[in-house]
């Protein structure tokens, strides 16, 4: 009876665990002074690498600010802004929000002047005849107003992290050939004209004493202030009338 010898098991056979690489055999036909290849080769070889590596996407983002003159009007006036995502955090980025606003859109002299001011801000994009549309109403990715409001109005209490910039980005990015930024939206500044009333009832009574101490006749100089006063409290009353019923906010 003839015995077979028995042969270790290759690795062929052991299907249950992973298989082990095979050992580095002896390199045929390389010279030592391949490992390190001559200036030449080194220089071809990059040259080669680097029209194979892809091109790097340009940092900048572009915003459209945008704020409508009334709620009524389809007229509305846009402000530019463009930042750099990897030089710009989210302080400096509502900073520049902030001061484009104030300086581009609402302008200083309507903002001593009229009684507007912003209650709100809301993402839009535009459409492909330039129309701006609100976005993020129903969406639950978005920020809440109040957090814009907050962003905007204490810019300096941001910490210099990038959540609101790689925000922008990511908003931007949703379809690349639209136009996306910012709608300012501007309500009554109620406060605003309830303080000019009070000043003109209060410059009104002024005048009617100092006019009553010189020898105006009290009939008189009552007669008159309450034309004036009427008056004023009827520009005042038109004006709130105006700006409730125009303005969006």
């Amino acid at each position: 009876m003839s015995m077979r010898k028995s042969r270790p098991p290759s690795d062929s056979d052991d299907s249950s665990g992973p298989r082990a690489p095979p050992p580095p055999g002896p390199r045929r036909g390389r010279r030592e002074d391949d490992d390190y290849p001559s200036p030449r080769k080194r220089k071809r070889h990059s040259r080669n690498r680097g029209y194979s590596m892809p091109r790097e996407k340009s940092s900048k983002v572009d915003l459209l600010l945008c704020v409508f003159h009334s709620g009524t009007s389809h007229n509305w006036r846009t402000a530019p802004l463009s930042f750099d995502r990897r030089r710009t955090d989210d302080r400096d980025l509502w900073e520049d929000i902030r001061r484009t606003y104030r300086d581009d859109l609402q302008k200083p002299w309507r903002r001593i002047l009229l009684f507007k001011r912003l209650k709100e801000i809301a993402p839009i994009e535009y459409t492909r005849n330039g129309v701006p549309v609100r976005k993020g109403k129903d969406q639950k990715n978005f920020p809440d107003h109040h957090t814009y409001m907050h962003a905007y109005h204490h810019p300096d209490k941001i910490l210099p992290d990038h959540e609101w910039v790689d925000w922008f980005v990511q908003f931007r990015a949703t379809d690349p050939t639209k136009t996306y930024g910012l709608e300012f939206i501007e309500g009554l500044w109620a406060e605003k004209l309830a303080i000019v009333a009070i000043l003109i009832t209060v410059a009104i009574i002024v005048v009617s004493i100092v006019w009553c101490i010189r020898g105006g006749q009290l009939q008189t100089v009552f007669t008159v202030m309450g034309f004036v006063l009427t008056g004023a409290a009827a520009e005042v009353a038109l004006a709130a009338l105006y700006y409730q019923v125009t303005l969006p906010g």
